[in-house]
């Protein structure tokens, strides 16, 4: 079985970008029910200590809080990175790989380009968390994501997509190219989301992007939306649930979309300090009434720098 899991981080803020996060894994066994798939996923719950880092996979919300910096998501993205065969690297070369779709778009991005590229942990650093990691039959075999700029998110809302279908046709679109990428030998594919805001509905997405499959609806309740898709002799389940972060591999996913997010909106407050010549500038996660505080602090930056709007300020 191929499972995919996804999450974001930043799709209520009104400045930074919206990132989806998504990982892939080969489950052994057929058929098998969430609770089977959830309860194979215990030993990434466990905590585990890497040096002083108590470690351990669940939502973001749990394990980052504002102020107590990045360290424990750091050494998390790094071993999960080293799970996949991947070498060692900083956060640019990381985005090069992960996110490639939208890497261009990163760039032309002045104050979401100073990643202050700290390498990640080696192999070494984390072969402990790693060994205990890899003791469930579970593998995590890709971590990729998109990284949806203000600019590129304003433009897609000008073409007449709201901030809903965006959310999930980027996510339903990067859960298709992973089972593009490792599921041509998989007749069993399940993808499990977190629900995206108050949606209930995607059918009509999911058709947007599977244009070939013929989907049902298995359930569209309050606290779970689930489909079935059938293409090219391929079973795909997709389910979008409430609190869909609790479930281990959707929390991974929430892990790396949330850390991607904070290098981010860090360099984006490095850029604007900068450039404040009061020199009192208070960062900013980006939310609609802070955001709006950043916003006056850094007008005169705007108007010097002739900074397009539209390319800072998300329009909804």
């Amino acid at each position: 079985m191929l499972l995919i899991a996804t999450d974001e981080a930043g799709y209520g803020p009104k400045l930074g970008p919206l990132v989806i996060a998504a990982t892939a894994w080969k489950i052994p066994g057929e058929g098998l029910n969430h609770d089977a798939i959830d309860a194979a996923f215990a030993i990434l719950r466990e905590p585990a200590w890497l040096g002083s880092l108590k470690i351990k996979v669940d939502d973001s919300k749990s394990v980052y809080k504002p102020g107590a910096g990045l360290a424990v998501l750091h050494a998390v993205v790094s071993a999960s990175h080293h799970w996949c065969g991947q070498a060692t690297m900083g956060l640019r070369e990381m985005l090069m790989t992960i996110a490639a779709d939208d890497f261009a778009s990163i760039e032309g991005t002045p104050w979401l380009r100073d990643l202050s590229d700290e390498a990640y942990l080696s192999p070494t650093e984390t072969k402990p968390l790693l060994a205990t990691w890899k003791s469930n039959a579970n593998r995590l075999v890709d971590v990729r994501c998109r990284v949806i700029t203000a600019s590129r998110f304003n433009a897609a809302c000008v073409d007449g997509m709201n901030k809903a279908d965006l959310l999930s046709e980027s996510t339903i679109g990067l859960a298709k190219s992973m089972i593009d990428s490792h599921a041509a030998d998989e007749r069993e594919v399940v993808v499990y989301c977190d629900r995206h805001g108050g949606r209930r509905y995607y059918s009509g997405v999911l058709g947007h992007v599977f244009p070939d499959a013929t989907i049902a609806v298995i359930a569209e309740s309050k606290q779970r939306s689930a489909y079935r898709l059938t293409e090219h002799g391929k079973t795909i389940d997709i389910a979008f649930t409430v609190k869909g972060d609790s479930f281990t591999p959707v929390a991974l996913s929430s892990m790396h979309a949330k850390y991607l997010r904070e290098r981010l909106m860090q360099s984006l407050n490095r850029y604007f300090a900068d450039r404040d010549k009061s020199k009192t500038l208070t960062p900013t996660a980006g939310y609609p009434v802070d955001a709006d505080r950043f916003l006056a602090a850094i007008e005169p930056t705007i108007r010097r720098e002739k900074i397009n709007r539209d390319n800072l300020i998300r329009c909804r």
